[in-house]
């Protein structure tokens, strides 16, 4: 066994999480002595042998496993070989770098595809239930399709619902697109996903955590969210009720410091009460426009809209010609210079209760702050020719 194949046979263990896996490597110093340690005990005092490693309560079984493992470390790679796929550790150098940078990052992952899509610069993940409505799903596919015009990656869950929307617009509009699943790799997706599961296989990239022969539970699917968000620049949050799962992969996001764009929701409807709760409760930024979306996510500006493919900031005409007329006119009068709202008021000839609406609008966008009373300007508002 050399380091890497050590490393895979003891991730690969059912039982072996982070913790489990950090601790034996803090222990061992290396994989390999970890396992050849654990091979060494007698069968009758393994268990308690790996809890004492760890610090952890002996659970029934999991030597015996690792024991196994140690005879037959080629096992795990030989069953994803026969499967068409390939494994990336975070020994490799082509493990994602992104994935790195998170919380517990997966020691291994199991893929099928193309492993290269999983480090492309330019990757979003769009989430959402997986009981959208048609308003909903016409959202999905065309925020999708509007990333993938920016030559974004779109990464997603391969759920029913949102997920599997994304997918699909992601391929019908020739984007590369990579599916986070919870379960083994020999069996991705739902049965209603198969064949967009195997076209993903063939165009894009699915990828677990998991080795092969892992069902899904309740408890894989919430994990994998945070490869999802991990691996992406920003989530989009296209319609979520109060316990979707996309909820989760937005809060992995936040706490990765990655952005959350969230789709607006109409006042009590239950299908994006999640939505409305990102936005009350979070730093999530508000989603207004399809082609806002591409300038919010550095994947182009107004001069990219317009076709002749600079990607510079946002600078000031391209900011206020995203915006409405009534917001147009407070942004402008609050780039010359921070004010109160009585200043912007009569700067604009604007009602107060429309000044604060505005003001709200730009504040959910990260182009003006308030410090005590004074609203200042942000973002393209501070960057522009006086």
């Amino acid at each position: 066994m050399n380091e890497r194949e050590a490393w895979i046979a003891l991730a690969s263990v059912p039982g072996v999480g982070p913790v489990t896996l950090e601790r034996l490597l803090e222990a061992h110093g290396t994989a390999r002595d970890a396992l050849e340690a654990i091979a060494a005990e007698r069968p009758g005092r393994v268990d308690r042998a790996v809890a004492a490693m760890t610090g952890l309560r002996p659970r029934p079984g999991l030597g015996r496993r690792l024991q196994q493992a140690a005879r037959d470390p080629s096992r795990v790679p030989q069953q994803v070989a026969a499967l068409g796929g390939w494994l990336l550790t975070s020994l490799d150098e082509a493990y994602p770098e992104p994935l790195r940078r998170i919380a517990e990052p997966p020691a291994v992952l199991y893929g099928l595809g193309d492993p290269g899509s999983l480090s492309r610069p330019r990757a979003v993940a769009v989430v959402g239930t997986r009981r959208p409505t048609a308003q909903g799903r016409d959202l999905a596919a065309r925020i999708t399709h509007r990333l993938a015009e920016a030559g974004a990656v779109i990464v997603s869950g391969l759920a029913l619902g949102i997920d599997g929307i994304a997918h699909r617009s992601a391929l019908e509009s020739g984007a590369a697109t990579v599916a986070v699943i919870g379960s083994g790799i020999e069996q991705p997706g739902p049965a209603l996903h198969a064949r967009l599961a195997r076209e993903l296989v063939e165009r894009g990239t699915v990828v677990s955590e998991l080795p092969p022969g892992v069902n899904p539970t309740k408890g894989t699917f919430p994990r994998r969210n945070r490869i999802i968000s991990g691996l992406a620049r920003a989530t989009i949050v296209v319609e979520a009720p109060a316990r979707s799962g996309a909820l989760i992969t937005a809060h992995h996001a936040l706490e990765q410091a990655r952005m959350v764009l969230v789709a607006p929701g109409r006042l009590l409807d239950r299908s994006v009460a999640g939505n409305l709760a990102l936005l009350r409760e979070t730093p999530a930024r508000l989603l207004t426009s399809l082609d806002e979306v591409v300038v919010d996510l550095g994947l182009g500006d107004a001069a990219t809209l317009s076709g002749d493919g600079q990607e510079t900031r946002l600078d000031r005409a391209g900011a206020l010609a995203l915006l409405q007329p009534t917001q147009r006119a407070v942004a402008t009068a609050l780039a010359e210079g921070p004010g109160s709202i009585d200043s912007l008021c009569r700067a604009t000839g604007l009602a107060p209760g429309v000044v604060v609406a505005a003001l709200t609008m730009l504040q959910l966008r990260g182009w003006a702050t308030v410090h005590g009373g004074t609203q200042l300007p942000a973002g393209p508002l501070v960057r522009m020719d006086r």
